[in-house]
This record gives structure tokens, sequence and C-alpha cells, in this order.
């Protein structure tokens, strides 16, 4: 019986070959046709707006094949419905 690889090591790897290509993580997912867009929006973003522009499309390309979610829908989820609340405050007496 094999025993599964961790999730952080996959994730590991993912993150290193955004590194080198935007969209990797996507490709190493199987999702070929995700991760092509996001390597040519990724080699795109680096002509124009320089190495910020690739990293944000590798960041999404990672947000997206590690959390199903790319980094605009992090961002314009609520504060408040993250799953770590802030403590209540105790009722005033």
């Amino acid at each position: 019986m094999e025993t599964p690889k961790p999730k952080t090591t996959d994730n590991a790897v993912k993150l290193i070959g955004e590194a080198f290509l935007p969209g990797a993580s996507l490709l190493l997912d199987g999702r070929i046709l995700a991760g092509g867009a996001h390597a040519i929006v990724g080699t795109l973003a680096r002509f124009s707006l320089g190495p910020i522009g690739a990293v944000l499309v590798a960041a999404n390309s990672f947000s997206e094949s590690v959390t199903g979610k790319n980094l605009l829908k992090h961002l314009k989820q609520p504060a408040g419905s993250s799953e770590a609340k802030p403590p209540s405050k105790p009722a005033a007496s």
C-alpha cells in the first residue's frame, strides 16, 4: 500500500513551477486550457507590466489551483465571512 503524498509537497512543486512559467500549477493539475491561458497572459503581462505583472498572474494561477478560487474572488470575499471570527464583545450591563 502506497502512502499518499502530503498536499504541502504538491503545493511546493506547484509554487516552484509558477516561478518558471505562470500557469504551471494549473497545468500540473491537468487543466490544460486554463494553464495555457495563464501562461500566455503571464508572458504578455511580463512584457507589458514587468515582473509585477508576471507575479500577479502566477499568484492567480496558484490560488486557483490550490483553493479553486481566483484572486478576485478572494479579494471580493467580505471580511466577516472568513472562518476565524473575532471574539464577540461582552454585553453591557
